[in-house]
């Protein structure tokens, strides 16, 4: 008895134990963080020239921590918006890294405290005109980060993008506008858009969508990259923009799409696509009723020739037979299979 009650309390300190430590760990992850202000730095440049900006950097943990400066290019960005980061020696075409003049560290920062970073680019005589993109670092070991962002190994970046000047190319077109269905339950209608940049500068695409029903009524306005998300040189971009309404909808509707990019967003893009919502349950008990009206009504014209046959003499040749049940069945799906067909084309108009 007291062995099962010794498993029983050495069980319950070793669940502690593990919940405890596990508590601990994560809040000493918690304890342990950088911030790196600004987070974003977007200027124009012109060949042979010298900018400088200052970079700073606040503990935000419970420890004194070392720090290190990394700078890296940017090659990429995913459909979604993710940088990727190129290679050591690697040529983008968009190369910023090498130009960038910051003390590499280690960097200690007590907690709390906040650092100043200055930092120069000179932009070479030969640079490409249009985007060049680059990021610096922070990191808590000397090594090559994969990713941006806050919370991976407690690296942190600053995002560089220098307009270069020269013979500057702004061009963009539209890859695809779409939603992820044609036929909807409710109005939870997801719009996709992917945008191909063509020119040798960012472009910014942004504008509104425009929904309206099948009878010509706006019922509302979305805002299409409403975050100014960027699209690089050369590459696609997907953009999603969600639709959602509380109220009813039923029918078909259409979206129209007008973007503006560019220098005072003078050049656009628009698109328009159609798509339904149908409500199964609203179909469902619409046609129902229409098909019970129709029995109804079939039911209440039997039921009066019936009637009126029945002051009628009786015939004696030849004997008029009264509507099989199959008949009956056959006639009702015709008329619910009409009304079928009335309400599509009502929607279709």
């Amino acid at each position: 008895m007291n062995l099962g009650r010794n498993k029983i309390v050495f069980l319950g300190i070793f669940f502690f134990s593990a919940v405890f430590g596990n508590l601990q760990n994560a809040r000493a992850e918690e304890l342990v963080g950088i911030k790196m202000q600004p987070s974003i730095i977007e200027e124009r440049a012109d060949l042979g020239q010298t900018y400088s900006w200052t970079l700073r950097a606040t503990n935000v943990g419970a420890k004194t921590q070392e720090f290190y400066v990394v700078k890296r290019d940017i090659s990429g960005l995913s459909e979604e918006g993710r940088p990727t980061f190129a290679n050591t020696g690697e040529k983008t075409g968009l190369e910023l890294a090498a130009w960038i003049e910051i003390a590499s560290g280690p960097i200690t920062i007590a907690p709390g405290e906040t650092k100043d970073m200055p930092f120069s680019i000179t932009v070479p005589r030969n640079a490409s005109p249009g985007a060049h993109l680059g990021s610096i670092f922070l990191s808590s070991e000397p090594v090559r980060p994969e990713t941006t962002g806050i919370g991976i190994g407690y690296q942190v970046a600053t995002i560089i993008s220098l307009r270069v000047a020269g013979d500057i190319a702004e061009e963009a077109m539209l890859r695809e506008f779409r939603t992820d269905k044609i036929i909807y339950g409710k109005p939870e209608v997801n719009f996709i858009t992917k945008i191909e940049n063509l020119g040798n500068v960012i472009v910014k695409p942004r504008g509104p969508v425009e929904i309206t029903n099948m009878f010509g009524k706006k019922v509302a306005t979305l805002k299409m990259n409403e975050s100014a998300g960027a699209v690089l040189p050369k590459e696609v971009r997907k953009f999603e923009t969600l639709w959602q309404d509380n109220g009813l909808a039923f029918g078909k509707y259409e979206a129209v799409m007008s973007l503006g990019y560019g220098e005072d967003g003078r050049k656009t893009i628009s698109a328009a696509l159609g798509f339904w919502v149908l409500p199964g349950k609203l179909i469902g008990f619409t046609l129902g009723g229409i098909a019970f009206l129709f029995l109804l009504i079939f039911v209440a014209v039997k039921l009066y020739v019936k009637r009126k046959l029945g002051h009628l003499p009786q015939p004696t040749s030849p004997t008029v037979r009264p509507m099989s049940t199959s008949a009956v069945v056959v006639l009702c799906f015709f008329f619910l299979l009409l009304a079928a067909v009335i309400l599509w084309g009502f929607l279709a108009v």
